[in-house]
Formats: C-alpha cells, sequence, structure tokens
C-alpha cells in the first residue's frame, strides 16, 4: 500500500516568506487577518519589522473607516465610552462618570488612566493624550492629558498608571501638546511653553513639574480675519496643531473660511459665527528652531518632502512612499464642528497638496457613510503593528 502523502499546514510556512507576504500587504486589514490565521502567523506577524500601514479613521459609531478602498470594519468599542484620539496601537476613550482609559480594539483590552482632575471634567469639551515615556502601558507609563472645558478653561494633567496624577492649570488657552526630546510642549494662541517634569518613583509619588517656560512665540496668528476671494469677503481664522517629525518639532496652521461670504457694505468681525459654516481652504508648516536667542524661532517649510501629515486630535507624519499616502500632502478631517458633526461624518475633510494648494477629496466618491450618534471626536488610528 502506498504510504499517505503528508500535506503541510500553513502553520508551518517559513517565517522568511510569510514576511515577504506581510511586507507586500498595504491594508491594515489585510495584515490583522494575517495574523489571525493561527498563533504561529500571529507571532511572526507580531515580530515582522513593517513599515506603517495607511491609518484607518474611527467613525462615531465605535467603527473604522479605511479610507484607501471605503471599507468599514466593525470593532465597537464599549457602550459607555466616547472616543478622544488614539496613542498608537490604542484607543483613547472616556467613560461613564469621567474614567479615562486606553483600549485595545483588537483584543478589547481596556487599561484605566488615573488621569481625573477635579473640578474640570463637568463641562470639558475636549481631551487628548500625550504618552511621555515609551507606551508599554507599564505601572511606571508616563502620561499628560490636555482638557479644555466649555469655559475657556485649560489643564493639563500629568500623572503615572502607578499613582495618582497633578494638574496644572494654564493661564491661556492651550490648542496643543506634544511630547519631544524629553519635555512636554503647549502651544496656545500667542506663545510655546516648555515643561519641565520631575518623575519620582518613591511612594506611588505622582510626577512634578519643576518649571514652566515660555520659549518661543507661536507663529503670528491673527485671530478672526476677513479674506477677499474673488471680489468678495469672507471672515477666516486659523486652527493650529503641533506634531513631531524627523527630529523636528513643527506648527501646522490651518486655515478656515465662512462659506458665506459679508455683505458688500459689512466687512467688521462677527462674534456669531459657527463652526457649520466653515471650511478648510489651506495649511501652513513651519518648523521650530530652538537655537536662536528671539522668540521669533519658527521656520516656514514650503514642502513635506517624501511624507504625509494626518492631521487631527492626534497629528503624524508618515512616509507616504511606505504606507500608501500621497507625499508632500496633509489628510485632514472636521475634528472643530462637534456639533454638528454626526449629520455629515465627512464635511471639511479632503487632502491638502502642498506643491500646489489644491484640496481633493478624502473618500472615494463611491463611499457611503450614514449619520451616527456622537460618540466622540473623529481621529486617525495609527497601528504600530500587526496584532
Amino acid at each position: 500500500m502506498a504510504a499517505a502523502r503528508h500535506c503541510p499546514s500553513w502553520a508551518d510556512l517559513r517565517p522568511e516568506l510569510l514576511g515577504l507576504v506581510l511586507r507586500r500587504l498595504p491594508s491594515l486589514a489585510d495584515r490583522v487577518r494575517l495574523g489571525a490565521v493561527c498563533r504561529a502567523w500571529h507571532r511572526i506577524a507580531a515580530e515582522e519589522p513593517l513599515p506603517p500601514p495607511l491609518p484607518w479613521l474611527t467613525l462615531l459609531d465605535g467603527t473604522f473607516l479605511n479610507i484607501s478602498d471605503g471599507e468599514i470594519h466593525h470593532m465597537r468599542v464599549p457602550e459607555d465610552a466616547s472616543l478622544h484620539g488614539s496613542v498608537g496601537n490604542w484607543l483613547f476613550l472616556r467613560r461613564l462618570g469621567g474614567k479615562l482609559a486606553l483600549m485595545n480594539p483588537f483584543s478589547k483590552c481596556v487599561v484605566g488612566l488615573p488621569m481625573k482632575a477635579n473640578g474640570y471634567y463637568g463641562d470639558s469639551i475636549f481631551f487628548k493624550l500625550v504618552p511621555l515615556s515609551t507606551l508599554d502601558l507599564s505601572s511606571d507609563s508616563l502620561f499628560a492629558v490636555l482638557i479644555l472645558t466649555s469655559k475657556w478653561q485649560c489643564v493639563i494633567s500629568i500623572g503615572r498608571r502607578s499613582s495618582s496624577a497633578i494638574a496644572v492649570q494654564m493661564p491661556e488657552y492651550i490648542f496643543d501638546i506634544a511630547f519631544f526630546e524629553g519635555k512636554l510642549y503647549a502651544l496656545s494662541l500667542k506663545k510655546l511653553f516648555a515643561f519641565e517634569i520631575v518623575s519620582s518613583y518613591e511612594g506611588g509619588k505622582p510626577p512634578s513639574v519643576s518649571s514652566i517656560k515660555h520659549v518661543a512665540n507661536a507663529v503670528q496668528n491673527p485671530g478672526i480675519v476677513c479674506l477677499a476671494i474673488a471680489d468678495k469677503t469672507y471672515m477666516s481664522l486659523y486652527r493650529s496643531y503641533l506634531a513631531e517629525s524627523n527630529g523636528k518639532l513643527l506648527q501646522i496652521r490651518r486655515l478656515l473660511r465662512d462659506l458665506t461670504a459679508l455683505p458688500e457694505d459689512d466687512s467688521s468681525e462677527d462674534d456669531n459665527l459657527e463652526a457649520k459654516n466653515f471650511v478648510t481652504i489651506s495649511f501652513e508648516v513651519f518648523e521650530l528652531d530652538l537655537t536662536t536667542n528671539s522668540h521669533h524661532k519658527w521656520r516656514r517649510l514650503n514642502t513635506l518632502g517624501d511624507q504625509a501629515l494626518f492631521v487631527g486630535t492626534y497629528s503624524k507624519f508618515l512616509p507616504a512612499s511606505e504606507c500608501g499616502a500621497q507625499e508632500n500632502c496633509i489628510y485632514f478631517v472636521c475634528d472643530y464642528d462637534r456639533e454638528h458633526w454626526t449629520a455629515d461624518p465627512f464635511r471639511d475633510s479632503g487632502v491638502f497638496n502642498m506643491s500646489n494648494g489644491t484640496i481633493t477629496p478624502l473618500l472615494p466618491d463611491t463611499t457611503v457613510v450614514r449619520p451616527q450618534g456622537c460618540k466622540g471626536l473623529p481621529t486617525w488610528f495609527f497601528l504600530t503593528k500587526t496584532m
């Protein structure tokens, strides 16, 4: 009798061959599916160094959208949570009762953060989390959370998972924060502040802030201005973001204008401008130079090179050729119109080309996204490795 022929298992595929397959998968969804085939593939996929995939965009019902093909992935967040950003493989959530947490949408693991700043949570309208150490989620991991309230108050809460947090009330309204070269930077309308943080491990004490210095002026922001376009006058304003790229701290300015032109006999500023009437028309990018003695330390960049910038609650640069994005372009969503975002989830979203100043649609024309219940803010989800 002939011997039975042995059929090798998929798990027996040589790791170097599986690595070649992984590196040719541009889609985050495909990488996740490959890692879910079996334990051996999951282990190899987790260990394989890969270029970053094109990020997903979170939708307000807790699902995720692949902007490259319009495919929606269902990995819902808890019913009692609203989404306020992402850091690496983790989503940043605010849960019922004001508790802050991180959640891995693949494993469903939820990790609480002791970042409560008593007295500021009741009317909070915006949260942003920034890791101040390696994001290993150990008990010694340091975090900072920017908390903005509807009363134009601003608090930066700094803490460690194994201890309580401290709350620093800022004298000015802060647009964005970023961790850069060992310091926490905070950007207001007119100034850039740097925090010197002292991390103590004794007795579970929270970290402390040894100093807060004004290290540079912000790029000049004129506030609400009149903008002339084709013989008509429109109200316009700037939003600002911070991001790190190739060892440099950058300030990104987003110019918004009102969709409705002012009457010819009225070019005065309007205090009742509504976010739903604004649309993005351009971006500017500036690089910080701390080697000069003056507070005027920003140099305008005319190109991003072979990089793509994803602007939002958490802004990040990615190598365009590796992740499948358009180089020298800025991807953006409407992260400022919280009140009307549910009616049109992709109002004022697109891709801004730094080379020619044009804006193209963010999503394919065939993409249909239904209006959703509000569960936070739209945010980019950057996966750091296959899960």
